[in-house]
């Protein structure tokens, strides 16, 4: 395609800052696989004891992580060697996408403006933040990307032209290009695309543009920033509306979006089994130790019924009987688990985890109790908008820092 280049978008490595963050990060993980693999082999070295065989799980740990580290550090080192070229020229757009990992050349396509259908602005992932303050939880970092729409041989494809951040004037340098070729521009404020995660493909993003109703108008005039701004707001509004029909027409796509994932799963067992726990070994040393009466098991409740409660918080979108089916099996191991420690506390200790243990057992109707307050508490359940409202902060604390 020999026109006139209008620009030139290449794909930008990772700043000095997040490049820094990956070496340490990586020479942690080198630690944390020095220790795994060499204590163990240290220690039966010294003692050889068979009993440290069982030490043989921490090496094979060790070893997997290094494996994976490898593989990491092969990625990281091919991508910083292909970076991926997206040229904007009057008579179309010329691509050099290096999209396999591995690959040996790059994928070249050059799209005249008679083959482009549209392009949908939206945003891409580039890294998730791990966060310590405010309750924790992540951040999603966003950056802008134009998803290309066009037909070729007779079936509709599309490129993603990805753009660094949220202020990179590019964006906008594409976007009135595209307005001047007359091409429609739509947005949407659901990300579709991460580098180097299996996160959605070309044919399920074609899937997604052929189905939705989220998609809406680019506005005819300015940029990226000012408009995005205002048109997450309104594009919430598009996205809850459709999802609330499409739920109306097939109930069980709610059913189906409130199903809890195994980070729900994780999460509750963690907290009920470090509150269980904690507090199935909390009241027999106080027993023993005298601080509490012999006769003080019906404090047990005191560890089952919030231990439940803490199983369910985070399943309370989804909850359903077998949930709690779930929780009274933790439970018991839990308080089997007690048992068995107390053992060496003494016989006032070993009595009370006794107790508790078949308190555990007779409690399952009890659980009922924390199960409906749980499952009262759940609110109505909003369209799924954590990623936009993600990139919504990224951008705040951007503007912040940018004066």
């Amino acid at each position: 395609m020999e026109s006139p280049v209008v620009h030139i978008q290449r794909e930008q490595k990772p700043d000095l800052f997040w490049r820094g963050v990956t070496v340490v990060g990586l020479f942690f993980i080198v630690v944390i696989v020095a220790v795994l693999i060499g204590v163990p082999v240290l220690l039966m070295v010294m003692f050889w004891n068979p009993w440290l065989l069982f030490t043989v799980i921490f090496v094979a740990a060790g070893v997997l992580l290094l494996v994976k580290t490898v593989a990491l550090v092969r990625t990281l080192a091919w991508h910083a060697r292909h970076r991926s070229t997206y040229v904007l020229r009057e008579a179309g757009l010329e691509l050099t996408e290096w999209n396999a990992v591995g690959a040996e050349a790059p994928v070249l396509r050059s799209i005249p403006w008679a083959e482009v259908a549209s392009v949908v602005a939206s945003y891409r992932i580039v890294r998730r933040i791990l966060l310590t303050e405010n309750g924790g939880g992540t951040m999603t970092e966003t950056a802008p990307i134009l998803h290309v729409l066009f037909d070729r041989d007779g079936r509709r494809q599309i490129a993603g032209i990805p753009f660094s951040s949220h202020r990179d004037p590019a964006i906008d340098v594409w976007i009135q290009e595209l307005r001047t070729r007359g091409v429609e521009l739509g947005y949407t404020a659901r990300p579709l695309a991460w580098k180097g995660e299996a996160y959605l493909g070309p044919e399920a993003q074609l899937e997604y543009f052929a189905s939705t109703e989220e998609v809406i108008p680019f506005p005819p005039t300015g940029g990226w920033w000012e408009n995005t701004a205002l048109l997450e707001g309104r594009w919430h509004q598009n996205a809850r509306q459709a999802q609330e029909q499409a739920e109306r027409r097939d109930p069980g796509l709610r059913e189906e979006r409130l199903k809890p994932t195994g980070r729900h799963w994780l999460l509750g067992a963690w907290f009920a089994a470090m509150y269980a726990l904690g507090t199935g070994y909390l009241l027999p040393y106080l027993v023993q130790s005298g601080s509490l009466p012999a006769g003080a098991w019906p404090l047990g409740f005191l560890v089952v019924l919030p231990a439940a409660a803490l199983f369910f918080l985070p399943l309370r979108r989804g909850l359903r009987w077998h949930h709690g089916l779930v929780c009274w099996l933790l439970l018991v191991v839990i308080a089997f688990a007690v048992l068995v420690g107390t053992v060496e506390i003494g016989p006032a200790a070993e009595e009370t985890a006794m107790i508790g243990f078949g308190l555990t057992i007779v409690s399952a109707g009890l659980l009922w109790v924390p199960y409906l307050l749980v499952k009262r508490s759940a609110r109505q359940d909003p369209v799924h908008r954590s990623e936009p409202r993600s990139s919504h902060r990224m951008r705040a604390k951007q503007r912040i820092m940018e004066g």
